[in-house]
């Protein structure tokens, strides 16, 4: 909300969820803030997302995964948003130029989304080229590019967590 409250009149935001509570707040607080250019959806994005990006008005600029669901159980791995589907539905729809960011505040949920898109050649990881400044010895964003901070992340923070961050472009 923040970044949509900094980019009124420029920028549209799609928020997808698949918890309906959690958008049902969020459509509140954007509604009291009087934001028109933030919108949700109610959807299971790893199954979805190729139908939702097929009819999204567009154009799409950059997709954000922010603290997934781990689902750290080796049968509910399935589960984990990032999956084969997900990434193609990316390549499909991001255009040339289009970024995806990743985040999490588990290393081994961060290193399965990093690797995902690692493994297709249509994306190219950012800090790889030139952010290399900016990542620390094992290639991790420092600071989110967003330039805000989500409340998982500063409760992960707050407590002795560390964040997990990965920057690609669609090529």
């Amino acid at each position: 909300m923040v970044l949509a409250k900094r980019s009124l009149g420029s920028s549209n935001f799609l928020g997808i969820d698949i918890r309906d509570k959690l958008l049902e707040r969020s459509t509140i607080w954007a509604e009291e803030l009087n934001l028109t250019n933030i919108h949700f959806m109610v959807a299971n994005a790893t199954i979805a997302l190729d139908a939702i990006l097929s009819k999204y008005p567009g154009p799409l600029r950059l997709v954000s995964i922010l603290c997934p669901d781990p689902h750290f159980k080796q049968r509910h791995r399935k589960r984990r948003i990032v999956q084969k589907a997900l990434v193609d539905a990316l390549i499909k729809y991001l255009p040339s130029g289009g970024q995806v960011f990743l985040q999490s505040d588990i290393e081994e949920v961060a290193r399965d989304m990093r690797d995902q898109f690692d493994e297709h050649t249509a994306f190219t990881r950012l800090h790889k080229l030139d952010l290399a400044a900016h990542c620390d010895s094992e290639g991790w964003l420092l600071q989110s590019p967003l330039g805000v901070s989500t409340e998982r992340e500063i409760h992960a923070v707050a407590n002795g967590g560390r964040i997990y961050r990965s920057l690609f472009e669609r090529i």
